[in-house]
């Protein structure tokens, strides 16, 4: 078996939250203008807290592990400065709350052995990659693999 990072990625990609864009690690939008709302992989450190477990014995391949790692994701709702962004809180936390439930209640993340949403939610402003702040919020999965 191999580390399955990018299958898993291709997985919440292909996920389907009704009125959500969610894009894949290769669509990273430059910028995020009339594409809201929208989940996407940060752009920088995307990939954190890896680690790597041994659960049996055994060189190379031989051995059986856990592998953990985060992913995180940016969610853009709407974008601020365009009319009174914070009358839209609620419908964003319904978006989010789609998106959670999307993530933990699917079997089709293909390459996880388990995935759960990993440390808070901080609702607020949230700049694109072109820096257009938008109300949104940072989301991290949490992946296992077994491998």
């Amino acid at each position: 078996m191999e580390l399955a990072i990018v299958t898993v990625c291709n997985s919440i990609a292909a996920l389907d939250v009704e009125g959500v864009t969610i894009k894949d690690i290769d669509q990273i939008p430059p910028d995020c203008t009339r594409l809201t709302p929208i989940l996407f992989p940060e752009p920088v450190n995307f990939v954190t807290n890896f680690t790597t477990d041994r659960n049996t014995f055994g060189a190379g391949s031989g051995g059986f592990r856990t592998i953990e790692y985060d992913l995180n994701y940016t969610f853009l709702f709407v974008r601020i400065g365009a009319g009174r962004a914070l009358e839209y809180y609620g419908d964003m936390l319904t978006k989010v709350a789609l998106i959670v439930d999307e993530i933990l209640e699917n079997d089709a993340i293909t390459g996880a052995w388990d995935i759960k949403t990993q440390g808070t939610v901080d609702f607020g402003p949230v700049p694109d990659p072109a820096g257009n702040n938008y109300l949104g919020c940072r989301l991290v999965f949490h992946v296992i693999e077994q491998l």
